[in-house]
Order: structure tokens, then sequence, then C-alpha cells
């Protein structure tokens, strides 16, 4: 995924760059906190049909998944091209794991892990996000620059995978998917004096019992001309309801900070 977001950036900047207007770059680190869990179904054939086996897994209770703090970056182009939307690109690297004692038994794809057995377990979902967005007309000219508000579309896409591996039996079970979310785009920025300035931004689709959806909140710093530094909040919430027949209910949570430049 690292390499394609190259890729993507590279590209951007090559058809941008003689008629950009602002280009803006970013990175920090992201306390992310999991909670929630996994499910997803297995169909086994057999001589009297398919049997169907349902796992669900608790991150927490069951993977003991800890707190990790993640790298994260992303770049911005907004040019002068009519009726073109502006351009934005994340990614957010997603890597968890954990082990373990377990409370009390259950079944993850073709093994069940017994009361007491030892587990080590990954979890992952890094996410690619391209933004297309377009601010409101005019509302950047009457305010002088001190107030934004723009709306478009987010496509994230989510790589994840997830591994349980039972130690006191010798097994391993994990299962892998790639989905792509287009999301609904909105955010906005308030900088009423040349060094401080707030921002947020949220996405959101709810559709046949899935649901997905983030907010940031934001405070930057500009104690230098085209530098920045942040803190701010990060929420995500990701309800997968048997998409490549896998179910989660999943929430990562924490504060983040950063430094970055515009131009």
């Amino acid at each position: 995924m690292k390499k394609a977001l190259f890729t993507v950036v590279a590209f951007l900047a090559s058809t941008y760059a003689s008629s950009a207007l602002t280009i803006e770059g970013g990175g920090g680190a992201w306390r992310e906190k999991p909670t929630g869990w996994i499910e997803y179904t297995t169909n086994t054939s057999t001589a009297i049909g398919t049997l169907t086996t349902k796992t669900h897994v608790n991150l927490k209770e069951d993977l003991h998944v800890s707190d990790k703090t993640k790298a994260s970056g992303w770049f911005k182009i907004e040019h002068g091209i009519p009726l073109l939307p502006d351009i934005r690109v994340q990614y957010t690297p997603m890597s968890f794991s954990g082990s373990g004692f377990v409370d009390g038994s259950f079944t993850f794809g073709d093994i069940t892990v017994n009361e007491t057995d030892y587990v080590e377990s990954k979890f992952e979902a890094n996410q690619i996000d391209v933004t297309l967005y377009y601010h409101m007309p005019f509302l950047r000219t009457i305010s002088n620059d001190k107030v934004d508000l723009k709306a478009g579309i987010n496509v994230k896409v989510i790589d994840g995978y997830a591994e349980v591996k039972d130690i006191t039996q010798g097994r391993k079970e994990s299962k892998s998917a790639t989905i792509p979310v287009p999301m609904a785009h909105l955010s906005g920025k308030i900088r009423p004096i040349d060094l401080v300035g707030f921002e947020f931004s949220g996405n959101w689709i709810g559709y046949s019992g899935s649901q997905f959806y983030e907010a940031i909140a934001e405070t930057k710093v500009y104690p230098i001309k085209h530098l920045f530094v942040g803190l701010g909040y990060r929420y995500q919430r990701l309800k997968i309801d048997n998409i490549e027949d896998l179910s989660t209910d999943i929430k990562i949570k924490g504060v983040f900070a950063e430094a970055g430049f515009e131009f």
C-alpha cells in the first residue's frame, strides 16, 4: 500500500505542478486504541451439504490486542482549475498485536482455542484515503481566508488482516480482506489569527447494515511561515456486515500530533 501511495502522490504532483495554488503535507503519530470484535463466516463442503461456521472474537478479551502509536502522513493539492476538485491523500497504518492466556474458549476459523490456551494475535487495518472536495463558494474571500468549509467524496481503502496463533496447540488461522469504501466528506477550518488555526473533518457512509465513520479535530500552531505543528483527536468506527464473509464492529480512537508545511 505504501508503494501505491507514493505513486499516487507523484502523479498528482506532476499533474498539478503548473497550476497549483496551495500544496500542503504533514506527518506525525497517532496513539491508536482499538476496541470491538471481528467475525467471519467459513463455508465447508461436506457429504451432506455446506457447513457454515461463524467466528466471533473480541480484540481485547480474546486477542489481547494492545494500544499502539503509529506514524501516518498526508499530502494535499488545491489548484486553480475550474470545476475540478481539489485532492488530499493520506496513509494510515494500523497494526496491532497481543499475547496472553485465554479466559474462555472461542472458535476462530478452523481452530478452536480452549480455555487457558496461550495465544498470539495480529490485527491490521491499514488505510489509504483519497479525498476529492470543493470549497464553499466565496467563503474564503468574504472571511479574508479566516474561514473555510469543504465538501466532497472520500474513498477509503482498508487492507485488513487478522491472525490467531494458538501456541498451546501449535495451530494458526488467519483472514484477510481488502475493502474499498466510498464516503461522504465534510471538513473546515477557522484561523482567526496567523499563529493559530482550528480544523475539523468527518467522513461517513452507511448501507446494508454496514457503517463507517470517522471524525478528526485539531489545533494547529504556525510558529514559522509555511510550517505548522498540530495536536488533535481522531475517532473511527468500522462496522462491516458480511462483506467478503467478514463482519466487524471496531472502534479506534486516540490523540495525535503532527508537523508539516504549506506553500
